[in-house]
């Protein structure tokens, strides 16, 4: 167990004096103030309980240590024989950094020297390098003789600077076993020092009960939470529970507040709150379920899902934007429904990420950007050019190079047959999966997991069990990098070759490719096709009415229950974002409503030009109105057919044109061309 320097002292001082000494006392010897000591001596009892010693605390005498005399003299051994861990300059400045972000009041320069074990002029030396870091996360370091050193700004800015530092310097696995009353795996001393050290600043009793009542909401939604997003929300959750019972309160403003009461998580957001309140008998404010509302909003899933909310199809308009101008600067034809969809269920929270300003730590980024130097910086050229007015941080789009990266190792497809665990679920693992397909083509199958599936799992002792994070001793298994080395194939081949074997894979119902589900594809094209159409205005109206009269034809055909209730669902569309194609006179209007009663697609050509706010919050100027309706009920395969569709307009500058200018036979024709190339499994 680790013992801080200032811990080492007061035992120090206990040793010295077995008749016992004061909080006051030892507060004056250390030259801190006696809530500090007092704090420090909650952790005692666990300290001293291998040696089977306790601490009394006794009226008039003090504190002194009790127990047997040759317990006493081991721990006297002990602690003569534990050196001061030399910490490296930016180990010091992280612990540095914590010790600040973490106090509620002002901290004197003598005593960070004397927890750290450093000279003043080393922690004035450190401090000034702090200055910087602390200013990026919009926080002042005040550095007053007499006052101390104190971390000033606000309580949200604070808390996303610790947010950086642990995911700096702690990787999921360890956030995620300690959260989970694991054990750190063993490490040199300086990184199981810097480990204990800033996860000993969280209570732990509390970070359970917050893992208890994460866990439950989890459960309810219909995808899981990714581990990277789950453990960032635990941590997020339990230092704002700290600070609350310090009776401080975090800021939101009225009108970010009122939007984010609107969206589907805050209900989740609401119960999580409530679940706390009632484990640990405190109130927290509706600001704070804002802000847990923002990061389920902001969590990456674990699952690549299609068509799941309505505002996916705006998203998979942007990733074919993002396709064509990462194919145009990188000079290679990016495509494929796997690339498409992947980039869509990872742009929804990513986006929501980049409008809130809210940071993500990208522990490969380094590494994207030495392995694809020309990718990472198409990738990020065209990020800000489709994502103009917001900021597209370097480690946002280093998780975007990887789904262009997997795409590039990818052959004509993949099939499955070993565990491949990733902690992010962006990407990395499905570059890893791509990679031993084709090096290793007795791999039948591959399925990719998050920790937590893995837990779930009832393995065979012939699975392979791939990992790119470090795992629990229990799993027969093999850690790599997420670019696989040729070192690395060469173990996976020696750790292969000690395997019974892998157990044979029920078959899927339908294998994809298979007679029976190209036939069930194309059945669904071809009925969604019945319903194309293009509608040409023939008298000038308002737009809304408009459109309700289009519903109207669509209700008279069965195609639509009730036009009004279609229409007030668009409408209600419109709030959440921009509908307009960004440089077109296109717009898509679309709902999933139960009020549907077939996959629609049709163009509503209008006579006069319509002022509409685009999906990059600029305002074009429409002409033709592009309507996809769904049902609340769809099979896989007519999902992925209305998904398609998005694709489709956006494929490049023709298909655009296309459907901003063609006709109907136009349109058709080239749709059925497209569903054509799935079914055979041309993209």
């Amino acid at each position: 167990m680790y013992v801080s320097a200032r811990d080492r002292r007061i035992l120090d001082e206990l040793l010295a004096h077995p008749e016992g000494v004061t909080v006051a006392y030892l507060a004056e010897a250390l030259d801190v103030s006696e809530r500090t000591i007092h704090r420090d001596l909650t952790t005692f009892d666990s300290l001293l309980q291998p040696y089977e010693l306790t601490l009394e605390k006794k009226s008039g005498t003090g504190l002194r240590l009790s127990g047997p005399d040759s317990e006493l003299q081991t721990l006297t051994n002990d602690l003569s024989e534990a050196r001061s861990i030399d910490f490296l300059p930016e180990q010091r400045q992280l612990l540095l950094s914590y010790k600040l972000l973490t106090a509620t009041e002002p901290v004197k320069l003598q005593a960070l020297a004397s927890e750290l074990h450093i000279t003043e002029a080393t922690v004035r030396n450190d401090l000034d390098k702090l200055t910087s870091w602390m200013e990026d996360h919009q926080l002042t370091l005040l550095r007053r003789r007499g006052f101390g050193i104190q971390a000033a700004g606000e309580e949200a800015s604070k808390r996303r600077a610790i947010r950086a530092l642990l995911a700096d310097h702690l990787n999921d696995t360890d956030l995620l076993r300690f959260i989970r009353r694991r054990t750190l795996a063993e490490t040199g001393g300086r990184t199981k020092a810097i480990a204990d050290q800033l996860l000993g600043f969280v209570d732990e009793e509390r970070i359970q009960e917050v893992e208890q009542a994460v866990e439950e909401v989890n459960r309810q939604l219909p995808v899981p939470i990714a581990d990277s997003s789950y453990a960032a929300l635990v941590v997020h959750l339990t230092l704002a529970l700290e600070r609350i019972q310090l009776g401080e309160r975090v800021q939101m403003k009225e009108e970010l507040l009122a939007r984010l009461r609107d969206k589907q998580e805050f209900p989740l957001a609401a119960s999580l709150a409530a679940r706390l309140e009632e484990r640990l008998s405190l109130s927290i404010p509706e600001t704070e379920i804002g802000y847990i509302t923002m990061h389920l909003r902001g969590a990456k899933l674990q699952r690549d899902t299609q068509f799941q909310a309505d505002p996916d199809l705006d998203i998979s308009f942007l990733a074919g934007r993002l396709i064509r101008h990462v194919s145009d600067r990188y000079g290679t034809t990016f495509a494929g429904h796997a690339l498409e969809q992947g980039l869509t269920a990872h742009l929804s929270p990513a986006l929501y990420r980049m409008q809130q300003q809210m940071s993500i730590h990208n522990p490969l980024k380094e590494t994207i950007q030495s392995k694809y130097p020309e990718l990472f910086n198409a990738v990020q050229d065209a990020a800000g050019h489709v994502f103009a007015d917001l900021p597209v941080p370097e480690d946002e789009v280093g998780f975007l190079v990887l789904h262009f990266g997997s795409a590039l190792e990818l052959d004509d497809g993949r099939e499955y047959h070993a565990y491949v665990i990733c902690s992010t679920g962006i990407g990395s693992s499905k570059m890893m999966a791509a990679r031993l397909k084709r090096e290793f083509p007795q791999i039948t199958s591959m399925e990719q997991l998050s920790v937590y599936e893995l837990e779930q799992k009832q393995l065979d002792p012939g699975d392979l069990i791939i990992s790119t994070i470090a795992l629990d001793e229990q799993y027969d298994h093999i850690q790599v990098n997420p670019f696989v080395t040729e070192e690395e194939l060469a173990a996976i081949e020696r750790y292969m070759g000690r395997k019974p074997g892998k157990r044979e894979q029920p078959q899927q119902s339908e294998p994809e490719g298979s007679l029976e589900s190209m036939q069930s594809q194309l059945n669904a094209a071809l009925h969604l096709m019945q319903h194309v159409e293009l509608i040409q205005e023939s008298t000038s109206v308002p737009f809304w009415t408009s459109l309700y009269n289009t519903l109207l034809y669509l209700q008279g055909k069965g195609f639509v229950g009730d036009a009004e209730a279609v229409t007030r669902a668009l409408q209600e569309r419109t709030k959440l974002s921009g509908v307009g194609l960004p440089n077109t006179q296109l717009a898509l209007y679309h709902a999933r409503t139960s009020e549907v009663r077939e996959p629609v697609f049709l163009i509503l050509e209008r006579i006069q030009e319509e002022p509409v706010q685009a999906m990059d919050g600029s305002t074009i100027y429409v002409r033709r109105i592009l309507l996809m309706l769904a049902p609340q009920q769809m099979n896989e395969i007519e999902s992925s057919m209305l998904s398609r569709i998005s694709s489709m307009i956006v494929k490049n500058d023709t298909s655009l044109r296309l459907f901003a200018e063609g006709t109907e036979k136009d349109v058709k024709d080239f749709m059925s061309g497209e569903f054509l190339q799935l079914i055979r499994g041309i993209n």
